[in-house]
């Protein structure tokens, strides 16, 4: 399901890509201190959101990418680069910063993708239905909630040969549920998780 593979379906290319965009970007919000902190961290969010999704990320590759994203956000948030990164991810009452984190970003972004190939009829939903489907023959559940459920007993690399599965198991590891049945014969094309 994803779209930005060459045609021997490698993401390697794309991966470094991204890599270094999210490099380039550190070295852009270094240079640029008169950007305004919520400016910095909305195009982090979006560039993150808009590059890493529909590629596979092996985790070893995940877990480059969210040590680049939390130095750009130490960049926007014009801060040393030895700032302990447990600071963004503690809840605001606490006294930490509670950023939405680059796997936060990637379940938004993947919800969102799945999402619109569900809507729209020009062969993504086709090909998303097939995907669903072997996600519920590997797996044998009934609906997304079973899904979520079997996700979190898999490993990073074992959830993301399936799209279905991998978003699943990103809300599981972030800690929320999604409540959607796609395919449902009962269910409206247009309706919404």
């Amino acid at each position: 399901m994803g779209i930005r593979y060459n045609i021997w379906l490698d993401s390697t290319a794309q991966r470094r890509y991204v890599m270094d965009g999210i490099t380039e970007m550190v070295c852009f919000l270094r240079k640029n201190r008169d950007l305004s902190i919520e400016n910095g961290l909305r195009l982090i969010d979006c560039t993150l959101a808009f590059l890493g999704p529909v590629i596979i990320w092996p985790e070893k590759e995940f877990k480059k990418l969210t040590a680049i994203f939390v130095r750009c956000s130490k960049e926007a948030w014009q801060m040393s680069p030895n700032t302990s990164t447990a600071l963004f991810t503690f809840p605001k009452d606490l006294g930490g910063l509670q950023i939405k984190m680059s796997r936060a970003i990637i379940c938004s972004a993947t919800w969102g993708h799945l999402t619109r190939c569900y809507q729209f009829d020009d062969g993504t939903q086709q090909l998303a239905e097939i995907t669903y489907k072997d996600a519920q023959e590997q797996h044998g559940y009934l609906d997304m909630e079973d899904l979520q459920f079997e996700a979190e007993f898999l490993t990073w690399d074992q959830a993301s040969q399936n799209s279905f599965t991998f978003a699943c198991h990103l809300t599981i590891t972030i800690g929320i549920r999604v409540s959607w049945d796609p395919f449902n014969p009962d269910c409206s094309i247009s309706s919404e998780f």
